[in-house]
């Protein structure tokens, strides 16, 4: 090995260290400059998702689900539940919750009346197939949930059964896990936060 090659090892080293460092400074600063906004986004993008379910509350009020004696094992898809409220009084819950349809990730926000009636079912994020389980997003479909107030079925082809669900064409699972989420927001209301919650 000759001189020329041997010093140029570690300039080689050096230079890969300060590319190395310079780089972890800029992302850590991209991270602390997008941080606040990304955050300001997520807690928008909630709000009108609540807002979009329960369109009759005014105000909402997280519910701090540690101080409920509940089946967490049961529940432990249920994220957030909120109270709304309209001229002091409560109108209903949201829920936010995370279950799995055809893949995991399965992101709703259910709002139920105080009188145990769906208000509205939003999809905030997934993972179901494009052309399938995605169609859960069509508001058309979602539609359906509107108004029922009993544990819900889904159904290939509809029968006219009361509190059945039309599955979406090709995409059963994700119609369940669907359909799922909100009897589970149901259940959890009718047993721990009053009927109707």
């Amino acid at each position: 090995m000759n001189k020329a090659n041997s010093g140029s090892i570690p300039n080689l080293v050096l230079r890969l260290v300060i590319i190395t460092v310079c780089a972890g400074l800029i992302l850590g600063l991209v991270y602390a400059v997008t941080k606040g906004p990304i955050e300001e986004q997520n807690i928008k993008k909630a709000t009108e998702a609540r807002q979009a379910v329960l369109p009759d509350a005014q105000d909402f009020k997280q519910v701090a689900l540690d101080g409920i004696d509940y089946d967490h094992e049961k529940f432990s898809d249920i994220k957030e539940v909120y109270e709304g409220t309209a001229d002091g009084g409560t109108v209903g819950y949201t829920y936010s919750i995370v279950t799995k349809g055809y893949k995991a990730g399965l992101t709703l926000t259910i709002g139920i009346a105080a009188d145990g009636k769906v208000t509205g079912v939003e999809i905030t994020a997934h993972d179901e197939t494009p052309g399938l389980g995605a169609n859960a997003t069509n508001p058309e479909w979602l539609e359906q949930f509107k108004e029922t107030d009993g544990p819900l079925v889904v159904a290939k082809s509809p029968t006219g059964a009361v509190n059945e669900v039309q599955a979406l064409t090709g995409a059963t699972i994700t119609s369940r896990g669907v359909t799922n989420a909100v009897n589970l927001a149901r259940e959890f209301g009718e047993q721990y936060l009053g009927k109707g919650a």
